[in-house]
C-alpha cells in the first residue's frame, strides 16, 4: 500500500456537511421580526430544521465512524471491509487517555467491543522536548525511518534517513518503544484474554501507531488456559504492556546484558474503557 493511500484512511472528511448545516443554521437564526414575513419564515425554518435534522442523522454516523473509527478503518484494511462493517456496528469507546513512560507519550485512541472480542488502536511519541527518534521491534536502524516496510510496504525514495542517519543529523537517542495488550481485568484483578494479536507500524510524522486484538480467555488453578467469553458490559478495565529502551548506532538493544548500561523501561497500565457509540 502506497503511503498516500495509508494516509487517505486517515484524514477528516471534507467540511462541506458541516459548512452547509451551519449556514442552514445561520440563517434559520436571520428571521425578519416583522407580521406575516416573520410567521412565514419560522414555518419554513422548522421544515428546513427537519431537513437538515434527518441529513445530519442520516450521514452523521457514516461520517462520525469515517473520522474517528480508525480502529475499524485498520482492521477492515487488515481483514477486508466486512470486517470494518462489523467493528462499525460494535460499541466504540474513544479514549485518549495517556500515559508518560520515559521520554515516551502513549496514549489508547480507541477500543472496540464486539462478540466476545476486544479491538483496539493508539499512538506512541516522545515527550515534548525529548531528542529522540522511535523505532518497532521489526525494524534496523539501517532501514528507512517513518516508512511501513511490511503490510505491504512503501515506495521508499532513495535519499530516506534510516532511523540511525536521522538520529546521527538530530544527535538524538533511538528508542524501541511497544505497546501490548494484556487484556480485560475481571472483579477479582485475574485477566480475561487469549490469542492476542498486536501490531506496532511507524508513522510518516515520527510516531508509531499500535494495535491489538483479543479475544477472552482466563488461566485455572492447573495453569491452563481456559475459554472465558468476554461480556458485554458498559465500561472495561483494559490493562496494556509498555516497554522502551535505547537501541546503539549498531542496532543493538542497549538492555538485559550485564556488561552494559540496561535503559529498559516498563510498566502496566490499566486503562478505563467506556464506550460511547453503541452498536447492534
Amino acid at each position: 500500500m502506497k503511503r498516500e493511500d495509508w494516509q487517505k484512511a486517515y484524514e477528516p472528511l471534507t467540511q462541506a456537511l458541516e459548512y452547509r448545516v451551519k449556514h442552514t443554521l445561520d440563517q434559520l437564526s436571520d428571521e425578519d421580526n416583522g407580521g406575516h414575513r416573520a410567521q412565514r419564515t419560522r414555518k419554513v425554518s422548522l421544515r428546513t430544521a427537519i431537513i437538515v435534522a434527518a441529513l445530519v442523522l442520516a450521514l452523521g454516523g457514516v461520517a462520525y465512524a469515517m473520522i474517528y473509527s480508525k480502529t475499524a478503518d485498520l482492521f477492515g484494511w487488515f481483514y477486508g471491509d466486512e470486517k470494518r462493517e462489523e467493528l462499525l456496528a460494535g460499541d466504540i469507546a474513544f479514549s485518549g487517555e495517556q500515559y508518560t513512560l520515559g521520554d515516551v507519550v502513549y496514549t489508547l485512541d480507541e477500543a472496540i467491543y464486539k462478540d466476545g472480542w476486544v479491538y483496539g488502536l493508539g499512538t506512541i511519541k516522545a515527550v515534548q522536548g525529548s531528542n529522540i527518534v522511535l523505532i518497532t521491534e521489526d525494524y534496523h536502524v539501517d532501514e528507512a525511518a517513518g516508512y511501513m516496510l511490511y503490510y505491504g510496504g512503501e515506495s521508499i525514495p532513495e535519499d530516506a534517513p534510516s532511523y540511525k542517519e536521522l538520529a546521527q543529523q538530530r544527535g538524538a537517542k533511538i528508542i524501541l518503544a511497544k505497546c501490548v495488550a494484556e487484556g480485560i481485568v475481571n472483579e477479582d484483578g485475574s485477566l480475561n484474554s487469549s490469542e492476542i494479536g498486536y501490531s506496532l507500524i511507524p508513522q510518516a510524522d515520527g510516531t508509531i501507531q499500535f494495535s491489538f486484538e483479543f479475544e477472552g480467555g482466563t488461566v485455572n488453578e492447573e495453569g491452563r488456559l481456559v475459554q472465558d467469553t468476554i461480556q458485554r458490559a458498559l465500561s472495561y478495565q483494559l490493562k496494556l504492556r509498555l516497554a522502551n529502551w535505547e537501541v546503539d548506532e549498531d542496532g543493538y538493544w542497549l538492555r538485559d546484558d550485564p556488561d552494559e548500561e540496561d535503559t529498559l523501561l516498563r510498566d502496566e497500565w490499566v486503562v478505563q474503557v467506556t464506550p460511547t457509540v453503541k452498536g447492534e
